[in-house]
């Protein structure tokens, strides 16, 4: 069978295009963030951001005037507490509505905010946290209800494959919407691709570099902007490294992405809790006792689940 991705030597073109588009994101991510620095990326992730929650809305209505897709014949739902029910939530559960070291993100772009700036209230930066937060939780909601309208019973399974995987994307939402809304679509899809990229290159970036500082805390080579701009490179690097690897296969780094995210949630949980209950901060900005008791909820929770996950995978 002759393949539009196969050469005439059986060699795969689009995986190999794939990470090629991906360096090319990569080194145009970098060098947006090495020289716009932060307030690029607070600009720039503010405009894509609206764009993405207006284009997610107008698909969002248009899927839910259009109804949900007539299911095949005889569909019978999956179900959820079994082996494969589990490792689908841990891989979802993984990313939404984000991931929780998401949080050492929103400290560090903080600090960098407001170097230069007056320091905002305690009032203030819960604020702007909280926006965020709920913005994304809605964001995750659009994303369920476009998945539950087009593709929930149909037993079509989403090819692994980042072209695949992209053409049936759209041809689910043309055929179910109609070829007008190809635009919003594209739209949505982009936004999402572009922030996700920006948002997490420069984060990792920073938490990385901050992280090597506290190992050296005598050296100040690592909060330098040359330090950034290098930092930066090297996860390009090794993002590129990865999806080669890893043949853009995406189904494959989704869920290495949102397991480890998952299992390592409880620490980075119980991190924070220990950061906003430390000695180091005014017992009046702690949270509430309410809010600490459902910390402790939510660890244990998220533990048990990580230490059943583990079952699975071993016996």
């Amino acid at each position: 069978v002759c393949s539009p991705y196969l050469d005439t030597a059986g060699n795969d073109i689009a995986n190999s295009s794939i990470a090629t588009v991906a360096l090319w994101l990569f080194l145009i991510i970098s060098a947006l963030l090495i020289f716009g620095k932060y307030r690029f990326l607070e600009i720039s992730l503010k405009f894509v951001v609206s764009i993405l929650f207006m284009a997610l809305l107008v698909t969002t209505i248009l899927v839910l005037i259009k109804g949900p897709i007539d299911p095949i014949a005889n569909f019978k739902p999956s179900p959820v507490f079994n082996d494969v029910g589990i490792l689908f939530l841990i891989g979802l559960m993984g990313w939404m509505p984000t991931a929780v070291e998401a949080s050492s993100w929103v400290s560090l772009w903080s600090i960098e905010k407001w170097k230069n700036q007056k320091k905002p209230s305690l009032k203030e930066s819960l604020q702007e946290f909280n926006i965020g937060y709920t913005i994304t939780a809605v964001l995750a909601l659009f994303f369920m209800i476009i998945g539950w309208f087009t593709l929930y019973g149909t037993n079509i399974e989403l090819s692994n494959n980042a072209v695949s995987f992209a053409d049936q994307v759209v041809r689910l939402f043309t055929e179910h919407i109609g070829s007008w809304a190809y635009l919003f679509i594209a739209i949505s899809a982009f936004a999402t691709m572009f922030s996700t990229c920006m948002t997490a290159h420069d984060a990792l970036t920073r938490v990385s570099l901050d992280i090597l500082s506290l190992l050296r805390p005598n050296s100040n080579i690592f909060t330098t902007k040359m330090a950034f701009g290098i930092g930066v490179f090297v996860l390009t690097s090794i993002n590129f490294i990865v999806i080669a690897a890893f043949s853009a296969n995406m189904g494959n780094l989704v869920a290495l992405a949102t397991f480890v995210s998952f299992i390592v949630a409880p620490i980075i949980g119980y991190m924070n809790l220990k950061n906003v209950t430390s000695t180091d901060l005014n017992p009046q900005f702690w949270p509430g006792k309410s809010l600490r008791y459902l910390t402790y909820v939510g660890i244990i929770f998220l533990s048990c689940f990580s230490l059943y996950y583990f079952y699975i995978i071993i016996f």
